[in-house]
């Protein structure tokens, strides 16, 4: 008997930079599985190759809330994926929710979707992340429940605040303790216990991550980050990358990652990206005749046909057309 499809919707992963073939097969495949838990899905690429586009069919949890929270899991878990593994930094956007196989278009990014659809009004969440941030960063791990269980009492559908708490509690943790991966952090959280019993499964859940964050070390040195960023701006030339840059410093991927984010704001890829393309703007606006194959390598960018790629994706322009236009 096939599974009730309760909903559809379309969501869309757009990376910051072109992708290899090898690129689009990886992702296609951890999205597909990502996402099989709660809804049947298939992707394509679009002509370019480098936005995904998934098609969902939700077979869980009748209501829309629980497939919202469940969803933004999974949408996390997707660019957790695709940043640490792949080394790919991107944008995920959210469809609305159609009622037939032919989802809505519309998309919004995930921060702004999952804001739209919270049943926690904005400055409520905003105060109590606050708190949640500030209870981890003095590591009084036990006090989550405590505080988490007394903001619940006399509240209105405390069911559906219950989820909203999902994903303030993780956020508020990676502020503070940056290597801990989402499958670590969900490991203990029932997703059908948060459908039957929310209020049980939720403090259930804070109750496991107390061990977790008890051991693992907090995000508070972003030194080896600085020396990371100065060298970059010194040189982008180099063949910079995620996975050696954080063995060297001997941090995990996942840890390196989300202390780049906090300090500067961007994803590592994208900070990389971003420095790579102002120096090619400044080289081919200085007036000097540059050869191309010195452009794209003094950007760190040794195959002359990708450099170009990335450099029109990032202007809207070639390489060549940016000069004409800067003379």
């Amino acid at each position: 008997m096939p599974p009730t499809i309760y909903a559809w919707r379309s969501i869309r992963w757009e990376a910051d930079v072109p992708l290899t073939d090898d690129q689009r097969t990886a992702l296609l495949a951890i999205a597909l599985e990502t996402l099989q838990p709660i809804a049947l899905a298939e992707g394509s690429f679009d002509v370019q190759g480098d936005a995904l586009t998934l098609r969902l069919g939700h077979t869980r949890f009748p209501a829309a809330i629980q497939r919202d929270m469940a969803l933004w899991l999974c949408a996390q878990g997707l660019m957790e994926y695709a940043s640490v593994s792949l080394a790919l930094d991107g944008t995920m956007h959210i469809g609305q929710e159609s009622a037939d196989d032919q989802p809505a278009e519309a998309t919004r990014e995930i921060s702004d979707w999952w804001n739209s659809i919270t049943p926690m009004p904005g400055q409520q969440a905003h105060q109590h992340r606050l708190h949640l941030q500030t209870i981890v960063k003095r590591r009084q791990y036990t006090a989550l429940g405590g505080y988490v269980s007394r903001e619940l009492r006399g509240v209105e559908q405390a069911g559906l605040v219950c989820l909203a708490f999902v994903p303030l509690v993780i956020e508020a943790i990676w502020s503070q303790h940056a290597g801990l991966s989402l499958r670590q952090l969900t490991q203990g959280l029932s997703l059908d216990g948060m459908t039957r019993r929310p209020r049980e499964a939720l403090l259930a859940w804070l109750d496991t991550l107390i061990p977790l964050l008890r051991q693992s070390p907090d995000a508070a040195a972003a030194a080896p980050i600085d020396r990371v960023i100065a060298g970059i701006r010194a040189d982008c030339s180099l063949p910079y990358s995620q996975q050696n840059l954080s063995r060297s410093l001997g941090l995990t991927p996942a840890y390196f990652c989300r202390l780049f984010l906090d300090k500067t704001g961007l994803h590592f890829s994208t900070f990389l990206t971003r420095t790579r393309m102002e120096k090619a703007q400044q080289l081919l606006s200085d007036g000097q005749s540059h050869s191309l194959a010195e452009v794209s390598a003094e950007c760190g960018y040794p195959n002359k046909s990708y450099f170009c790629q990335v450099f029109k994706k990032y202007t809207g322009l070639t390489p060549g057309e940016f000069e004409q236009r800067c003379k």
